[in-house]
């Protein structure tokens, strides 16, 4: 394998002159950059990137922890940061916690022990266990999806208790009455705990009724689908369902269907996050839509001025929402 001094002797110059080439520093003529790159394509060297990485004192690695991956606001949000990464020469390490909160801990940890420059933490939960680890990473974090704010750690978050309060009076002016609500973890305190706060305060500020109920799952359409056959027996008058995403929410529209009642008729459903499953189901599902891309984006911004800068005037970023209408409400 070619070496540097085998680019110098090539090119006539020294080995110090092809460092500061290969290293784009100021300082070489035009023509001296023309005749080491010229060398460097001949003799086919590559530059030792670990080594650079070891003097420079920096990897380049980002690294970016997500609860799934078959996620719809996953896959978006991933295109999203990793377009912006990609932009500022650094490279993504992905790791999958499969929703275990444990793992979220383990892999910032080793995160640190892989020297990334910085995480992005797509967070299933915040729990001091969380939080701690957090403050004791060498790296800089950035929540997404949680609010660690008031823990002084940077956060982009989705306005989950107003999409909550929309989906409450939207239920309501479709003429429901009986409105029940599918969430997930009481540890996801976005997804399951602010959304059916919202969805309450809506009904208790206009009608002053609560709602009939709070279930809680998993987020698929199979969970979806099971809790809503016993919900429909337990609760026969169920006329509007809120559920906290999409999947759940296509999975109680099958339950509906074969109880015999009409999804988007007899009972109103909505979901969160606008996933293309919703646009081909039947009904079409009406839900919220987040711009899952564009919070990658901004996260990976976020951190990459924390790299750069080591602070950040900005706490908390919310991210806002758009209401998609379709037949199910």
């Amino acid at each position: 394998m070619a070496g540097l001094h085998d680019v110098a002797k090539l090119s006539g110059v020294s080995k110090s002159t092809v460092s500061r080439v290969i290293n784009n520093e100021s300082g070489v003529k035009a023509s001296t950059k023309e005749k080491v790159q010229k060398a460097i394509d001949e003799c086919g060297y590559v530059a030792n990137q670990v080594a650079r990485d070891l003097q420079s004192q920096k990897t380049n690695l980002i690294g970016v922890i997500v609860p799934r991956m078959y996620s719809n606001a996953t896959a978006k949000g991933l295109d999203g940061l990793s377009s912006i990464i990609d932009q500022a020469g650094k490279y993504v390490l992905l790791a999958n916690s499969q929703q275990n909160n444990e793992e979220e801990i383990a892999y910032i940890k080793r995160f640190n022990q892989k020297r990334v420059e910085g995480i992005l933490l797509y967070a299933t939960h915040l729990d001091s266990a969380l939080v701690d680890a957090i403050k004791q990473s060498n790296a800089p974090v950035v929540l997404i999806g949680q609010d660690g704010s008031l823990f002084n750690i940077p956060s982009i978050i989705y306005d989950d208790l107003s999409v909550g309060f929309s989906a409450g009076q939207k239920l309501l002016a479709a003429g429901a009455s009986n409105i029940g609500f599918i969430g997930v973890n009481s540890q996801d305190i976005a997804v399951d705990q602010c959304r059916f706060q919202g969805l309450t305060q809506a009904l208790q500020h206009t009608r002053q009724i609560a709602p009939l109920f709070h279930s809680r799952g998993e987020f698929s359409i199979e969970s979806g689908y099971q809790q809503t056959k016993q919900l429909l027996i337990d609760w026969p008058q169920l006329d509007g369902l809120f559920c906290a995403t999409d999947r759940i929410a296509i999975g109680a529209m099958k339950a509906i269907s074969e109880s015999g009642k009409v999804p988007g008729k007899d009972i109103k459903v909505l979901g969160v996050g606008n996933d293309e499953l919703g646009q081909v189901c039947t009904p079409g599902l009406s839900t919220f839509s987040y711009s899952f891309d564009l919070t990658g984006k901004k996260s990976a911004v976020l951190l990459l001025d924390l790299i750069e800068n080591k602070h950040s005037t900005v706490s908390k970023l919310v991210m806002s929402f758009d209401i998609i209408n379709r037949e199910s409400c």
